[in-house]
């Protein structure tokens, strides 16, 4: 492999996707169910058959990776069909192989992800019934084979060896996104079982195995559901080849702008030689897309690798003894490899009391069969903190440090396995007070002049103070509607609206941002896909970190009835109310009452807070909302959510209100100021009292003086409604003794119906002379 084919696309990240036009217009969203091949083979064009629904008249097709392309001529009625079209991909030459996806875009949004693998085997289709091993199609080495199962079946392919050739077999189907749990056999021509694999740790159910051939002959190597499920969406991708049967990069991680020497972790992967490369600075660049092959071999198997900012350290044997481990900076990420079964890693490093770190294993989330037990110890051998890896999330330490000194982590396989793939990696960071996102969808479809949301929701990690919620890579004529995670609250729904000339039949890729200011310093945090993109690609326990950050944004057609709020943000406060006016735009049919509810109906607003809810009308397009708080409303900024609905017919038509910005404040504030404290005998002093009101606290503010010395008066003054200022004259009598009194205060009282709200400056200090 050449130095520079591991990253020729350098900007693996969510802001890189490639966009290719074609035609467009269809009343109902696309959606791709199967490509075929399931691949795409570097350099050179590939044609390959689009399969799903509403893909007439497909405008634009975006692709996770570097490609020009177009709709394959010479097809009959191509692009018009609305079950399939045929598209020309031109893959660079140079790119690595790995697992990506594409999407298609129409004048009505755009298509769900769909997996695809770049590789660089040639491809065949499964060809008629090959459910037995004498009827097992005919194939030619290497290739990969795109087949399904069928319920109850087992597809059977046949190949020729020589004697002691060495082969790799794999099935990608999980990792693809299709449901197929497969089994994998090799059988010699009497049927006897030579080889096999089911759920590979690491490969997430697939299955993979390398096998030494004794003899030449004919072989047949049969794919197979566990649970002997089927139907067309089981589809699977057979490689057969010369290809090293890599998990992981070795190190896993690698610092962003520095020069780094990578390996491979896995089994059967002689003759792969490590990579030298120059990583790229880019800021955005996260991972990076690399492929294994052997000196003069013809196909690749492949990993995924980290880029990021911190230092990383390789693990160098021995370290089994206590006494004598590595040592580590902390601070610096931890690359190591169980080499034997019960190895047993130990790492030393230097803290200083009262120092918290948070220590994260990563295994299967990149592709490594790992499955790691992590132990902290003290100085004396002791056990601090442990953490287990089920298999479920990445096993994480937090820990503070009690005292300044030495500290090892003790790193062991959970189940005492050992070999050349069992690689892992442990991140280690100073533990932030702060947050990570996660949005609830992979795409947002904008009806055009409409509104649509996506929900973002926070696993806050010792802060409860508001996040501001933002989109960014929007492109012209879409914005997205200012948006908080009001203190404490569980999660938010951000809103996007599409001018009534944004561009439709087109994908722009988004970034979904929090951002928050803790305590001196501004914390941020980009929202994560993972949930999502679990659902779209059939519960993928981890789907590909390349696509992890990405929300794909779409404006598709004018919806029936849309709406719109004034103000955009409503300010209020405890025991006061605000009012928003709902606004409709509708179609000339669609003239049924539109009923208004919170959204979600459960905890869409903070406790203390109620909306007086009412529809608006038939045949009317607006109405006005109460909003009130109680005396327990929490202060600050949220944002709240209303949904729409109209049922007209037998139709039942639901749309987003954009979001609804609420600021809760102190109903009053009061400020007094005095240009001198000195208050002659028988003088006055000028006091300028103000006041802040909350836009909601309507009235005159009544102010009077609270600890004025005996012999100082002042006169009752009221600041008028459209007045923020009073001037207030302090008088003192002629015989008043000397004495300087520093708890002066002004109050303004406020009486709203039966309601009085007051507040009282801070103190001022006068002296009597």
């Amino acid at each position: 492999m050449s130095e520079n084919s591991c990253f020729a696309w350098t900007r693996m990240c969510f802001l890189m996707m490639f966009a290719i036009s074609v035609t467009s217009q269809l009343p109902a969203q696309p959606s791709i169910s199967l490509t075929s091949p399931l691949a795409v083979r570097p350099g050179g064009a590939n044609d390959v058959k689009i399969r799903g629904s509403n893909l007439a008249s497909v405008s634009e097709l975006w692709a996770s990776f570097p490609c020009n392309g177009m709709l394959t001529p010479d097809v009959t009625n191509n692009g018009k069909n609305a079950e399939e079209f045929t598209y020309r991909f031109k893959v660079p030459a140079t790119t690595p192989v790995g697992v990506h996806a594409i999407r298609v875009a129409t004048s009505d949004g755009a298509s769900p992800l769909k997996l695809i693998l770049i590789d660089d085997l040639p491809s065949v289709a499964q060809q008629g019934t090959n459910t037995s091993q004498a009827a097992a199609q005919a194939v030619s080495l290497p290739i990969a084979i795109d087949g399904a199962i069928t319920a109850l079946a087992r597809d059977h392919y046949k190949f020729k060896v020589a004697a002691g050739q060495s082969l790799s077999f794999e099935v990608l189907a999980r990792r693809l996104g299709s449901p197929l749990d497969p089994i994998l056999r090799v059988v010699d021509a009497k049927g006897r079982e030579l080889a096999y694999s089911d759920d590979v740790p690491g490969l997430q159910l697939d299955s993979r195995l390398c096998y030494k051939f004794e003899t030449s002959g004919e072989y047949t190597v049969e794919v197979s559901d566990i649970r002997y499920k089927g139907g067309d969406n089981y589809y699977y991708r057979l490689r057969i080849g010369d290809f090293p049967c890599v998990f992981v990069p070795y190190p896993m991680g690698v610092k962003r702008g520095s020069m780094a020497t990578v390996s491979f972790a896995g089994s059967h992967i002689e003759n792969v030689q490590p990579v030298n490369f120059q990583v790229p600075a880019d800021p955005f660049l996260d991972w990076i897309n690399m492929g294994a092959k052997r000196t003069g071999g013809k196909s690749s198997g492949f990993v995924t690798l980290s880029v990021g900012d911190s230092d990383e350290f390789v693990e160098t044997e021995p370290n089994d003894d206590p006494m004598n481990p590595n040592r580590v900076q902390l601070g610096t990420n931890i690359n190591g490899r169980f080499d034997k079964a019960s190895d047993r890693d130990h790492f030393v490093v230097t803290a200083k009391k009262g120092q918290k770190f948070t220590l994260r294993g990563i295994t299967r989330r990149q592709g490594s069969p790992s499955a790691i037990y992590m132990r902290l110890l003290n100085s004396d051998g002791g056990q601090v903190a442990e953490a287990r890896d089920f298999g479920v999330v990445d096993p994480v330490i937090n820990y503070i440090f009690p005292s300044d000194g030495d500290y090892t982590l003790l790193v062991q396989h959970r189940d005492h396995l050992g070999g050349s793939q069992y690689a892992y990696r442990v991140v280690v960071r100073p533990t932030q007070v702060g947050f990570t996102l996660t949005a609830s969808a992979d795409r947002v479809n904008i009806p055009v002049g409409g509104t649509a949301s996506v929900t973002v929701a926070p696993d806050r990690q010792g802060y409860q103070g508001p996040i501001t919620v933002a989109a960014f890579g929007l492109p012209k004529g879409i914005t997205n509607t200012p948006t908080v995670i009001g203190s404490g609250r569980p999660n938010v729904i951000m809103t996007l609206i599409a001018a009534a000339d944004a561009p439709t039949g087109k994908v722009f890729p988004i970034q979904i941002t929090g951002t928050a200011k803790i305590g001196d310093s501004d914390f941020q945090a980009n929202a994560t896909l993972s949930g999502a993109l679990k659902a779209v690609f059939s519960g993928l326990p981890w789907p590909p970190q390349t696509l992890s950050r990405a929300v794909a944004v779409a404006v598709g057609p004018k919806p029936e009835f849309s709406l719109r709020i004034e103000p955009q943000q409503i300010v209020f406060g405890r025991d006061l109310k605000a009012i928003i006016k709902v606004i409709a735009t509708r179609d000339k049919d669609y003239d049924e009452q539109i009923t208004l509810a919170v959204t979600p109906a459960h905890n869409g607003l903070p406790g203390g807070i109620s909306a007086a809810l009412k529809p608006i009308p038939k045949g009317e397009n607006e109405i006005n909302i109460v909003f009130s708080a109680n005396n327990k409303a929490p202060l600050g900024d949220f944002t709240a959510n209303l949904t729409g609905t109209l049922e007209q017919g037998k139709e039942k038509i639901s749309q987003p209100v954009p979001g609804i910005g609420m600021k809760l404040q102190r109903p009053l504030s009061v400020k007094a100021g005095v240009e001198t404290d000195r208050l002659m005998r028988g003088g006055q002093l000028k006091v300028i009292v103000s006041v802040e009101r909350n836009p909601s606290l309507k009235g005159p503010v009544v102010v009077t003086f609270q600890n004025l010395p005996k012999g100082v008066t002042a006169v009752a003054a009221t600041i008028h409604p459209d007045k923020n200022e009073v001037e207030v004259w302090l008088t003192a009598v002629q015989g008043i003794q000397e004495k300087i009194v520093r708890n002066v205060t002004a109050k303004g009282e406020v009486t709203v119906g039966m309601t009085t709200f007051a507040a009282t400056s801070p103190a001022i200090s006068i002296n009597v002379e």
